[in-house]
């Protein structure tokens, strides 16, 4: 049995690059995650599984007989790792944004979103609602480890899609007739909301400066969720998750 040891070797190189420069894979190294990969019917490319761990991971995930498995040193899975102690498996995976379609039911944009963590807790609260589609304009990008990390496995059942610049985003949402309504501190108590919207997209702007003017101006609402205690706002992730979850359930 062949066993890759050399950093310089050009599947190890290869492997490197694509964590750098994602390109519509994912690098993955958590095997619970890389399971939920699998079960969501993701193309795996290669995995690359450490020589000494090789019989445990095979005898706890039997899916991975079922891919591309190449045999390395501990140190390449240390090289290419983000943590302290690597589980001794990689896989790369063919993922990308699903076709860009109007969204059937309520939706979530983002704009300007910079914080990995909010997005992949944003990802996590979409999956648990009926906000299956999540519009992106100018955010951090969700091939981003935290991303992925955070979002648990999530990441593969909603619909993510990217856009450039909020004109972009808004000549797509003119298109389809889509309706916005943006979070904002100024705006109606969120609580006093009693008919479930059809078809609505939240708007949660930037963490620190919130939605642009440009978006603001193409909404028809703005909805808030109250503070106590002179509080001015929460946590990006947490406010759309609280918003998401509240108008799913009326």
């Amino acid at each position: 049995m062949e066993v890759i040891t050399s950093v310089k070797n050009e599947l190890v190189v290869k492997t490197k690059k694509i964590k750098q420069e994602p390109n519509g894979k994912l690098f993955l190294e958590n095997p619970k995650l890389i399971k939920e990969a699998f079960n969501a019917n993701l193309c795996f490319d290669y995995c690359l599984i450490s020589v000494t761990k090789q019989a445990n991971l095979i005898a706890n995930y039997s899916f991975l007989k079922q891919t591309n498995l190449i045999v390395v040193g501990d140190n390449i899975i240390e090289s290419l790792s983000d943590t302290k102690t690597p589980q001794g498996l990689i896989a790369i995976v063919n993922f990308s944004e699903k076709p860009l379609k109007a969204p059937n039911n309520n939706f979530v944009v983002l704009e300007n979103l910079q914080d990995a963590g909010n997005l992949g807790t944003i990802i996590r609260s979409c999956k648990g609602t009926n906000f299956n589609d999540i519009f992106l304009i100018n955010c951090v990008s969700f091939y981003n480890q935290k991303v992925i990390r955070s979002a648990m496995g999530n990441i593969f059942d909603v619909s993510l899609h990217s856009f450039k610049t909020t004109s972009e985003f808004l000549n797509f949402a003119k298109q389809n007739s889509l309706q916005l309504a943006v979070a904002d501190m100024n705006g109606e108590n969120l609580f006093k909301i009693k008919t479930k919207p059809q078809r609505l997209g939240i708007v949660i702007g930037n963490e620190g400066k919130g939605a642009t003017q440009e978006i603001k101006d193409y909404c028809k609402k703005t909805i808030s969720i109250p503070m106590k205690n002179n509080l001015e706002s929460l946590n990006a992730g947490v406010s759309c998750s609280i918003i998401i979850y509240y108008l799913d359930n009326l």
